[in-house]
């Protein structure tokens, strides 16, 4: 009888992945990333980039808080914000 040890994932463990040129998936591993946004939007594996081309997002790089916004607000502030356990779309150029 071996004993069974569960991984615990928490905040720490997030990272932001780079699916495509525009939008960004904060989540847990790159598969859950793309599974997760291609369930949202329907978008097929051609319309993302390769696996081995997806970038991490570094969390303390800067971006602008919003379109009409010129305060910055790091990756990570955006992930302690709005995490809640399951993969979001963190960054995005709005290209709906």
């Amino acid at each position: 009888m071996g004993l069974k040890i569960a991984e615990q994932k928490g905040l720490k463990d997030v990272k932001v992945f780079q699916l495509c040129e525009s939008d960004a998936v904060a989540a847990y591993t790159q598969e859950e990333a793309k599974e997760f946004y291609q369930n949202l939007t329907g978008i097929k594996d051609d319309e993302l980039y390769d696996y081995d081309l997806v970038e991490i997002v570094p969390m303390d790089a800067k971006i602008r808080k919003s379109e009409d916004s010129q305060e910055l607000i790091t990756v990570k502030e955006i992930v302690e914000m709005y995490w809640e356990g399951e993969p979001f779309i963190a960054l995005s150029t709005g290209g709906f």
